[in-house]
């Protein structure tokens, strides 16, 4: 690394707050090939992030939009859905998140650096201003990260934050992509970034909400029935707290969630039957669950409990209980499979897999031990870096 240097001139930016500006501005926009984007939000005490400041980089110039006073986003979203830009992002999660609640849209491109630095491994998760001096010598202060960024007016040292957060993107985009060519992982990479935006879409899905209760702690411990009925409370609060605009956490807490599926399911916990959701309620099954929340939902925990099918199976192979120790040998036997894999190939091993991927692995190979099955949760492209070697530790 050479000579450090603070990032201390102030960038060109642009300041945006009406929509005939931003549409002009789009149409420019859609001439180019990649724009840096960043988002800054709000979220304390509701389930949504609320939007305070949009940024676009250009490679020239950072173009602060402001989502309180801009009305019209239909040029930006025809920008976005086009396909044709490619939008650079900084750990785009929470900022693909951002994007569907505030305008229900995604991009259709995007380059992620925090994962392209994974993939070159320069380390997992690495923030921002991290990779900004890595690779660009920069330092990049953070000290207005937690502001107010709702506030109208935006104070100079949070417009010069904002600005300077998409400076560096293309920059970064330009020198990792061409080390992912090299490397010749970018084919790989476009498909885990298009992964990202997939897995965005399916948090909004409703059909996706069925899944929640496979990652409660404790949700092992129940029986069948019982996790039918935490499935079901847990797609309702999932529904509550989008509905109220309020924290999952303020609706119901998650061990209460457990504690109710397993005192009111068709055979509670203690495995007996269950007439009465109802009445059991009224004569204090729900002791553990704060009062208030009893008082409030009560009719509704009970509605939930006497309409659930318990004639389902839920397989719960896929909830996080404790593992064996033949499964802990598994494992770790799969997991030098990824290790090696990755160092042959110069990838980070995160990259490749995950525990929670690995752990679906083995599931699946429980459920069809037929050879050439693949989960879902890894991409196919992985397959042929890593299948052989797991079928040999499944026949060890």
């Amino acid at each position: 690394m050479g000579e450090v240097r603070e990032y201390s001139e102030s960038p060109q930016m642009v300041y945006v707050a009406d929509s005939h500006s931003l549409a002009a501005l789009c149409e420019s926009w859609s001439q180019l090939d990649a724009l840096a984007v960043d988002t800054e939000f709000m979220r304390t005490n509701t389930f949504y992030a609320k939007l305070g400041l949009l940024q676009i980089g250009d490679g020239h110039c950072s173009y602060l939009l402001d989502p309180l006073e801009i009305d019209d986003w239909a040029p930006f979203e025809a920008l976005c859905r086009a396909g044709i830009v490619e939008f650079i992002f900084h750990s785009c999660s929470e900022d693909l998140s951002v994007f569907l609640s505030h305008f229900g849209f995604v991009p259709e491109r995007l380059f992620d650096t925090q994962l392209a630095a994974s993939f070159l491994g320069l380390g997992p998760s690495l923030s921002y201003a991290a990779l900004v001096l890595l690779r660009l010598d920069a330092v990049i202060e953070k000290d207005v990260t937690r502001s107010d960024w709702l506030q109208r007016p935006l104070t100079d040292a949070q417009l010069r934050y904002a600005a300077i957060d998409v400076v560096h993107l293309i920059d970064l985009r330009n020198q990792l992509l061409s080390e992912l060519r090299e490397r010749n992982m970018s084919d790989w990479f476009a498909t885990e970034c298009q992964n990202l935006i997939q897995t965005a879409l399916n948090n909004e899905a409703e059909s996706s909400w069925s899944t929640l209760y496979q990652s409660l702690s404790n949700a092992w411990r129940l029986s069948s029935d019982g996790l039918v009925l935490l499935r079901a409370l847990s797609v309702w609060r999932e529904k509550e707290a989008r509905r109220r605009d309020k924290p999952k956490s303020w609706i119901l807490k998650d061990n209460d969630l457990v504690e109710i599926a397993g005192a009111l399911s068709g055979t509670n916990i203690s495995g007996e039957q269950v007439s009465s959701a109802r009445l059991l309620i009224d004569k204090g099954s729900l002791s553990r669950v704060e009062p208030s929340v009893v008082k409030r939902y009560g009719s509704v925990f009970a509605e939930l409990a006497d309409g659930c099918d318990y004639t389902q199976k839920i397989d719960n192979a896929e909830l996080s209980a404790p593992l064996t120790p033949d499964m802990r040998k598994r494992l770790k036997r799969l997991q030098a499979v990824v290790a090696s894999a990755a160092e042959a190939h110069g990838l980070a091993p995160e990259v490749l897999a995950r525990k929670r991927q690995l752990l679906a692995y083995m599931h699946l190979m429980e459920s069809e031990p037929e050879k050439g099955a693949w989960p879902s949760e890894l991409s196919l492209w992985k397959k042929e870096l890593l299948q052989a070697g797991f079928e040999g530790v499944l026949d060890s």
